[in-house]
């Protein structure tokens, strides 16, 4: 068992005002909430919050920078190449989904659904660090995985693929809050269905 390494003041601090700046941005909305609330329900700093993260843009980008990292170490963990079976694919899709409906992604998807309209850099930071960079990283182990067969789409579009069949519709209703056990039972049910649709469908046939 991996032991997990204690975190430092610093990084207990960063963790506790973005806690505290999601929070608020789903109870206030960014454009109402100041950087003194973030501070007050922190019990932190002004002085760290800027010397942290500059402003409110900037609290938002390290949301967006963590849970997108969060999401590229389970699209690309230590095993090379990846195994293009349905036990690994399944096992791949199951990590994947979970990172994307993790509490903390799906708070930052609904801030940035709210405010990505008045705020067009970081809705387009998003979709770069997030969706784009996601799907490259997937495609380019795709790729890999399947250099030598012929197959219906490029690596990019069955990353494309991919990703929308195993995520189906359950994003979704976590996003809304409308996700219960029994739709996480159909979520389950569903994960191992796509992939073996998935694997059936990318041969390209004469």
């Amino acid at each position: 068992m991996t032991e997990t390494k204690p975190l430092t003041r610093g990084e207990s601090r960063r963790q506790a005002m973005l806690a505290a700046a999601t929070e608020l941005f789903l109870e206030k909305g960014f454009e109402h909430t100041t950087l003194s609330d973030i501070v007050s329900r922190s019990k932190g700093s002004r002085s760290t919050l800027y010397e942290q993260f500059g402003n409110k843009e900037g609290l938002l980008r390290a949301m967006i920078e963590d849970i997108t990292s969060d999401i590229w170490a389970v699209i690309v963990p230590d095993e090379r190449p990846l195994p293009f079976t349905e036990e690994a694919l399944t096992a791949l899709a199951r990590r994947f989904v979970t990172a994307a409906m993790s509490p903390r992604a799906v708070a930052v998807f609904r801030i940035l659904v709210a405010e990505g309209p008045r705020m067009p850099e970081i809705a387009l930071f998003f979709l770069e660090r997030g969706p784009r960079t996601i799907e490259r990283l997937l495609a380019e182990r795709f790729a890999e995985a399947l250099h030598d067969r012929k197959t219906v789409g490029t690596p990019q579009q069955l990353a494309q693929v991919f990703i929308g069949g195993v995520m189906g519709v359950f994003h979704s209703y976590k996003v809304v809050g409308q996700y219960t056990e029994d739709i996480e039972s159909k979520m389950n049910t569903h994960i191992p269905m796509a992939v073996r649709l998935f694997l059936n469908g990318i041969e390209e046939t004469a």
